[in-house]
């Protein structure tokens, strides 16, 4: 089954700001997996926007769209008259097939805020790039999250996360580890701050190049940074040393391997509850 749907105007709400023009368009649609018994795959892409996800027990995807245009009043090129610029309507599409959901903005320029409910169990891939951070709040499944401009909040998540910013801080509190998959959280340019369960099983990899790491677990086969050596060279042995500043260290006898870096910025993994 294939369904395609383009959000125009459901119960749409209109906020024009005079000065600042701050424009505001809202709607709601909801979509199904066309087999909701099974866990479903859900993409959500935008290049300008930001997206926020709540976890449910409805078998529906419900997805809320806001546009948002700031900018000032234009002169009109035709008239000495001074004009006020129109929001343009928010238009998402939505295709679905296979239990495979995608959801994108159809105009990118224009900058689109999702917020969407989605059932738990399902995997779960966002991207973002300017104007918006990634949200995701009471979910259970997997998660890849990656975002170029945006900060990536995770509260209150379960299951299994790839999470990567460029030039953000990523914040997560995970309360349900999968015992069997690997977990990373990744930026270039921000902080990292996990919180863990505490009965979490695995082997971590805390690096920072820019920065401190800093940790309230007890670690097991704690390593810090060590050097390596490669021979080589048509001149004879040639020795190069590369310094890693990983520190590697297990929790609770170790289990998947979970990676917490960042190239600019601290550090943290917290123990929860």
């Amino acid at each position: 089954m294939k369904m395609l749907v383009r959000a125009i105007s459901c119960a749409p709400a209109f906020l024009l700001c005079m000065g600042g023009a701050t424009q505001e368009n809202a709607s709601r649609i909801s979509a199904s997996f066309s087999d909701p018994s099974s866990p479903g795959l859900l993409h959500v892409a935008l290049v300008n926007g930001s997206i926020s996800i709540k976890g449910s027990e409805s078998r529906d995807v419900v997805i809320g769209t806001r546009a948002v245009h700031l900018g000032a009043p234009k002169q009109d090129q035709k008239g000495p008259a001074v004009m006020q610029e129109l929001p343009q309507q928010s238009s998402i599409a939505v295709v679905e097939q296979s239990n495979r959901m995608s959801i994108a903005a159809a105009n990118p320029s224009i900058t689109t805020d999702l917020e969407i409910q989605v059932p738990n169990r399902t995997s779960v891939q966002l991207s973002t790039v300017n104007e918006g951070d990634i949200r995701v709040e009471d979910f259970d499944g997997e998660l890849d999250v990656g975002s170029v401009n945006g900060a990536i909040t995770l509260s209150h998540v379960g299951g299994s996360v790839l999470a990567h910013t460029v030039n953000r801080p990523i914040v997560a509190t995970i309360w349900r580890v999968s015992a069997d998959k690997p977990m990373a959280f990744t930026s270039l340019n921000g902080l990292v701050d996990v919180t863990l369960p505490s009965a979490t099983k695995a082997n971590l990899k805390l690096r920072t190049d820019n920065g401190s790491i800093y940790t309230d677990f007890k670690l097991g086969s704690l390593t810090g940074p060590s050097p390596s050596a490669e021979y080589a060279g048509k001149d004879g042995p040639l020795l190069r040393m590369e310094i890693h500043k990983t520190a590697i260290g297990t929790l609770n006898g170790g289990g998947p391997e979970i990676e917490i870096r960042t190239f600019n910025g601290n550090v943290y993994v917290r123990k929860g509850k």
